[in-house]
């Protein structure tokens, strides 16, 4: 069954672009440091990874569950594959993301690392930083937080 153009445009109606924008932004200092730190991870997983255990020819046994060797190399290979997976999602992000990121003026991405990166106890706390950096009266750093979200939306998710 297809969707009809129609049926998207009501979605989209739903969806708070503007939320899922800052959840974007919020998230990228995640996404980058996997990337930054995924291939050292993979390295060191695979440096760690279990072989079969060598037979035992005295009769006696080594371990209760004879498959122990073989679910920790299994278990090591989820979590390569868990590590890779969200390498690769960390990148799709990344593709998406960055676009958007580096079309916006180096004000908007300013105000924007501002008021949702930089840690502030408060959304009025980082107001007055906004106010500060760019000397501007409280409305308008409101005006200029705003009109820089509006601008990431808009390229992340479209009018």
């Amino acid at each position: 069954m297809s969707v009809t153009h129609q049926e998207t445009d009501i979605t989209w109606r739903y969806v708070d672009r503007r939320a899922a924008a800052i959840n974007a932004l919020r998230d990228y200092a995640t996404m980058e440091t996997i990337i930054d730190n995924t291939p050292d991870d993979l390295k060191a997983i695979e440096a760690d990874l279990p072989g079969p255990s060598s037979p035992v020819l005295d009769g006696s046994r080594r371990a209760f569950n004879p498959t122990a060797a073989e679910d920790k190399i299994l278990n090591h290979l989820e979590r390569i594959d868990n590590r890779t997976r969200k390498y690769l999602q960390a990148k799709d992000y990344m593709d998406w993301f960055n676009p958007a990121w580096q079309a916006l003026t180096d004000e908007e991405r300013d105000v924007l690392e501002v008021c949702f990166l930089s840690g502030h106890e408060s959304a009025t706390d980082a107001i007055y930083e906004v106010q500060e950096r760019l000397n501007v009266e409280r409305s308008t750093a409101y005006n200029r937080r705003k009109t820089a979200l509006d601008h990431l939306t808009s390229l992340l998710y479209g009018r």
